[in-house]
């Protein structure tokens, strides 16, 4: 197997694995998506957008959503009044914990099947591989 068809394989396993596992009642795979990348501190629209990978009229149309089902809401960041940034509200972090905690089973239910010895390389690779990506996506 080559490094590309490894990768493209992971990316599509984990989003079959996340969209299965990840329902809530009205809220779509990518609201979810959109919400668990919202901070407590908030997030500034253009880094949200990045974050997604998403164009920001996308990230807007998105946000909008959001809005509607009062999950998030927009302020001006006070100390330059030209950022958006966007905050999850009480409801939004609600289901935010919720995310959390469904992903943290799903988390457990892989890590189980490794042995402990074997659990220590895995997290090495796996944060080196994140940020081996995180370099490339900054370039």
């Amino acid at each position: 197997m080559q490094y590309n068809e490894l990768l493209f394989g992971l990316f599509n396993n984990l989003k079959a694995l996340y969209q299965k596992n990840l329902k809530f009642p009205s809220i779509s795979f990518q609201q979810i998506l959109a919400i668990s990348t919202i901070e407590n501190s908030g997030v500034e629209m253009s880094y949200f957008s990045k974050r997604l990978g998403i164009d920001n009229s996308t990230a807007t149309r998105l946000i909008d959503g959001l809005e509607k089902k009062k999950l998030v809401e927009r302020k001006r960041d006070s100390s330059d009044n030209r950022v958006i940034k966007v905050f999850l509200t009480k409801r939004g972090q609600k289901i935010n914990s919720s995310i959390e905690f469904q992903l943290e089973k799903i988390s457990y239910s892989i890590e189980k099947q490794f042995d402990e010895s074997s659990k220590g390389e895995i997290i090495e690779f796996g944060v080196s591989l994140n940020w081996a990506i995180i370099k490339h996506l900054n370039r």
